[in-house]
């Protein structure tokens, strides 16, 4: 039976749990994924064409990723063609990843109140954007779950000296390797911890020796190479510059502190385009940041008598100043600097001010206890809590811009394009899209051939590998007649959208008067405007569904001529009129007859027979 204290963590925790979910569903409320584009749908047709065996251990790939790809799977699994679940999967997972970081930074820190604000300020990060916004985006999450796991360990194995703990950082990093090679860099921060540590047994140097050998014969076996890829195809070995590394690093150091050091394309909004108020913001932020580290380090001068706890905290700070330097390291040895690659090392921080906060804070109850009354030192022990949150505060108007702002990254024009596509498709026409034909008048978006093969095949529930046709036109002239199992799209390219305009170039190539409907039939009396092909044809064809006895007659008048009349005699009957190349034409009937038992009236004129028109 659970005692009162069991039920009151377990509903703190769930009532904290639950905040770091609202909080996350309002912070990224505008993403939404309807349509795949990119990685992303290169990562869907893998699913839909490989076996479990080819898609989690490829050969021959440039990457070798199989904890990931194991994971992603299952998520693929689960998501079926419902592609507007992964936004909200993706806030799911970023929400327990902050109730993971507040778990973590409660035993860094002993203050729950430090702890809860540290995952909201994780959760309110601008580096955020990838993790939300792609299909890929868990793949950065599995890796800030993974490092975090690294860190802990590798601080609970400083503190208490079991080599479990140890084992468990050594199994992470090998998990992380295999999510994202980028995070080999961390291998030599288990070795250090693994010398300052107090176990002394040799046995454990083995085993790290031999998993990171166990990662790089695995990688030369499967990719034939050792080293890892940079980003955009490119080789890291080709790209490499001292000066750009140097330069990507200050740019990295400086995203961790509210400075988008990068292009606009890359961040939304540049530090030369902050405004003042913003930029004041973060200079406030940085200078508290400096004063927290500073007396940090008074803190850790205090302590220097008691040797144990003063070396712990020294190696402990080592290894977050390690961890942090190596995973900002590795994002800065490709061509460029992507936000995402951030959201560890930030992640990182945030744990490491809550490591900062506890030294701080036993520092003043160790020198304070013995002289301060209890009731002004617990108001005492509020200022380094308050000093964290006013650092918080300073940072949220960079996260706030950033977000106001990420439309301008890369991604993301293309992402509302086929979102806009996916909408204007199967958001409209469900399961029935798979009988119709797409034209896109122009290619202003430059879609290549995979996606437009690929894209509607993400929507088919049977996972048949139906598709749906995707021709590109230059004019709606290039087609004639709008058929109804056409759809035609155009580029709205002023807003960066895929819209459908089916029903306009349809009122285009065939105007309806009076007395005609899209199904075929046509009244009594009925007058239309056609647009010709390019052979200035316009091809009628007339089906009347019921028994002709000859008294079936029709008289037809173009541009206002004479009423040429003609006679019903079989049940189909076909007439070819000429004008210019797309002209158009105008068309007028009146018929002396009516099916007498069409089912339906539309208006007060009688259904007289089916028309289909064509023109080439």
């Amino acid at each position: 039976m659970l005692t009162i204290e069991k039920k009151y963590e377990y509903l703190k925790k769930a009532m904290i749990l639950g905040l770091f979910l609202g909080y996350a569903f309002f912070v990224y409320r505008n993403f939404r994924i309807s349509g795949l584009y990119m990685d992303d749908l290169y990562m869907w047709s893998f699913y839909g064409e490989q076996s479990f065996i080819e898609y989690v251990f490829p050969l021959h790939s440039i990457r070798f990723r199989p904890v990931y790809w194991f994971v992603a799977w299952v998520q693929l699994g689960i998501i079926g063609n419902n592609i507007t679940w992964i936004v909200p999967m993706n806030i799911i997972i970023a929400a327990l990843i902050a109730y993971y970081i507040y778990h973590v930074a409660v035993k860094l820190s002993g203050s729950n109140i430090v702890s809860v604000f540290l995952g909201l300020i994780f959760l309110s990060s601008r580096f955020a954007y990838y993790n939300i916004s792609q299909l890929l985006g868990l793949m950065e999450a599995m890796c800030i779950v993974f490092v975090i796991a690294i860190l802990s360990n590798l601080y609970s194995y400083i503190e208490e000296g079991k080599n479990s703990f140890y084992y468990k950082a050594l199994l992470y990093y090998l998990l992380i390797c295999f999510t994202h090679e980028r995070f080999m860099v961390l291998i030599p921060v288990l070795i250090f911890a693994r010398i300052v540590g107090k176990s002394k047994e040799k046995l454990p140097y083995l085993y790290t020796l031999l998993v990171f050998i166990f990662i790089q014969a695995v990688r030369a076996f499967t990719i034939g190479t050792i080293l890892p890829a940079g980003t955009g195809n490119t080789e890291v070995v080709d790209k490499f510059t001292i000066k750009s590394f140097i330069s990507f690093l200050m740019s990295s150091i400086g995203y961790m502190f509210g400075i988008n050091a990068g292009p606009e394309h890359l961040n939304g909004i540049p530090w030369g385009s902050f405004p003042t108020f913003a930029k004041v913001f973060v200079y406030i932020g940085i200078f508290i940041a400096i004063i927290i580290f500073s007396y940090y380090i008074i803190s850790l001068g205090f302590i220097k008598k008691h040797k144990n706890l003063f070396y712990k905290s020294i190696m402990t700070s080592i290894i977050f100043i390690l961890m942090i330097g190596g995973s900002l390291i590795s994002s800065s040895v490709t061509i460029r600097v992507e936000m995402r690659w951030i959201y560890a090392p930030y992640a990182l921080m945030l744990l490491f001010i809550a490591n900062m906060y506890m030294i701080i804070a036993k520092t003043i109850n160790m020198k304070l206890h013995a002289i301060t009354p209890e009731k002004e030192l617990r108001i005492l022990n509020l200022i380094p809590i308050v000093v964290v949150i006013i650092w918080g505060f300073c940072i949220l108007p960079i996260e706030i811009l950033t977000y106001k702002n990420m439309d301008k990254i890369y991604l993301f024009p293309n992402q509302k394009r086929y979102n806009s596509l996916a909408d204007e498709t199967y958001g409209k026409y469900k399961d029935n899209l798979f009988e119709k034909e797409i034209y896109i008048v122009g290619n202003t978006y430059d879609m290549k051939e995979f996606t437009a093969n690929t894209f509607f095949k993400v929507f088919d529930k049977e996972r048949m590998g139906r598709t749906v046709p995707v021709k590109h036109i230059e004019s709606i002239k290039e087609i004639g007649q709008i058929e109804p199992n056409m759809i035609i799209l155009k580029e709205d390219v002023a807003n960066d959208l895929f819209t459908e305009a089916t029903d306009i170039y349809r009122d285009m190539k065939c105007e309806i008067v009076k007395g005609y409907y899209r199904d075929g039939w046509l009244e009594e009396e009925a007058e239309i405007n056609v647009m010709a092909g390019a052979s200035g044809e316009v091809k009628l064809e007339f089906m009347y569904p019921g028994e002709i006895n000859g008294k079936q007659v029709m008289n037809i008048s173009v541009d206002s001529g004479q009423p040429e009349q003609i006679d019903i005699e079989e049940n189909i009957t076909e007439k070819v009129y000429k004008t210019k190349p797309f002209g158009i034409m105008n068309l007028k009937f009146a018929n002396d007859f009516y099916l007498p038992d069409a089912k339906e009236q539309r208006s007060d004129r009688k259904l007289s027979i089916i028309m289909n028109i064509s023109s080439n």
